[in-house]
């Protein structure tokens, strides 16, 4: 090992993340027994514990926060992609991973059944600016079942084993391609994935224990201010009024923040609607009592996962467009196959209706009067094309 900035060895993964109040986050998972060096603009010093080496993550987990405005960083010797101003080119994706509970076993070692790490591969060559991810990164939660070869030596659990296939390993070639700005999912709480999502993605400093819910917060990508909430315990089907109250007040305070562009993030879709056995089912219920069906002004975009599919959903009455992103990894949901115009959900009608089920990940390129927003498949092919100029998304 070399001073003064040299390469450390033992670094496994890291990347940049974007977090509250401005803040730009390195974060780096490594095999040795102390942090790897970082140097910010020719400065060198060493990286922070955040956490570990325990028995379920024995890794260390370090991170440095980065001074607005740096120019140059890197760590251990390997150069970090830094946020821009204004972010040019955006990629999106959620629910990634690979989903083992009980019987239910997606083929994990089957690169078309569980496409992510190709995804991420394709998404990187894009050569983005920025990454969001929606939530629901770990599906591993119980062991693959005796004789099924599509996901045989799998590990699982809440581990280092866990997220290291479900997540980390997969994402690699993108986590350093750009900075990241990362939603925690319902695969996140405490009773599931919720040790991972707070030892390496949340970006807060490690708490104590886990924590059902966290502040929520804003990122301003020059122009457009993405609003940020951590719904990893709404309930889609019912609205209790302990958790419509919580969420109630943090909703309250993010829309305080919003300006005249903003988009508002998170997991459950406000007004999502899917497909089971032939009929519709719609959701969030917890999220549309909290937010009473109403946004801030200039809020013109919902942006979240959740249901795994691609799904556009535009309204009458001057509402704004919500964007599902859940088909980047996790075995999709029923195809939509019931017209959506017309729909009624949470006070509003929904005036069209977009849906697709094909593997895939969102590239929205910044454009002079808004977004050109292209659905994409796991080799990268359109599969739509769309724009968003302030609250309306137009597609071919």
């Amino acid at each position: 090992m070399t001073c003064d900035g040299g390469r450390d060895n033992g670094i496994v993964y890291h990347w940049v993340m974007l977090g509250p109040s401005g803040s730009v986050i390195a974060r780096a998972i490594v095999e040795n027994p102390e942090c790897p060096r970082v140097k910010i603009d020719g400065i060198t010093s060493r990286m922070d514990v955040r956490s570990g080496p325990t028995a379920d993550f024995p890794v260390l987990t370090c991170e440095k926060s980065i001074p607005g405005g740096a120019r140059s960083a890197s760590v251990g010797g390997r150069s970090l992609n830094l946020p821009g101003d204004r972010p040019g080119r955006i990629i999106i994706i959620g629910d990634t991973g690979c989903r083992i509970r009980g019987s239910e076993a997606q083929a994990c070692n089957d690169p078309a059944a569980w496409p992510f790490e190709q995804i991420a591969d394709t998404a990187a060559a894009l050569d983005p600016d920025l990454v969001i991810h929606v939530g629901d990164y770990f599906y591993r939660e119980d062991p693959c079942p005796e004789g099924n070869s599509g996901c045989a030596g799998s590990p699982f659990g809440d581990n280092w084993g866990g997220w290291q296939a479900d997540f980390l390993a997969p994402a690699d070639s993108l986590l350093r391609k750009a900075p990241w700005v990362l939603l925690r999912g319902n695969h996140e709480t405490c009773s599931r994935g919720g040790e991972g999502w707070f030892t390496f993605l949340d970006p807060y400093p490690l708490p104590e224990e886990c924590q059902e819910f966290t502040d929520p917060y804003v990122i301003d990508i020059g122009g457009v201010d993405l609003l940020i909430l951590d719904s990893s315990s709404a309930q889609d089907n019912s609205a209790p009024a302990g958790l419509v109250e919580a969420y109630a007040g943090q909703i309250d305070t993010l829309f305080e923040s919003a300006g005249d562009n903003s988009w508002f993030l998170v997991h459950h879709p406000l007004w999502g609607i899917g497909e089971f056995a032939g009929s519709l089912f719609k959701i969030n219920q917890t999220l549309q009592a909290a937010t009473g069906d109403t946004l801030a002004p200039g809020i013109n975009l919902v942006l979240g996962g959740h249901i795994h599919l691609f799904e556009i959903l535009s309204f009458e009455g001057g509402r704004p467009p919500q964007m599902l992103v859940g088909n980047s990894g996790t075995s999709p949901d029923e195809a939509v196959t019931i017209p959506l115009s017309g729909e009624e959900i949470g006070g509003g009608v929904v005036d069209r209706g977009i849906t697709e089920d094909e593997f895939g990940f969102v590239v929205m390129d910044r454009t002079d009067g808004g977004w050109f927003l292209s659905l994409r498949n796991m080799s990268g092919g359109e599969i739509l094309a769309c724009s968003l100029e302030a609250n309306i998304i137009t597609c071919d």
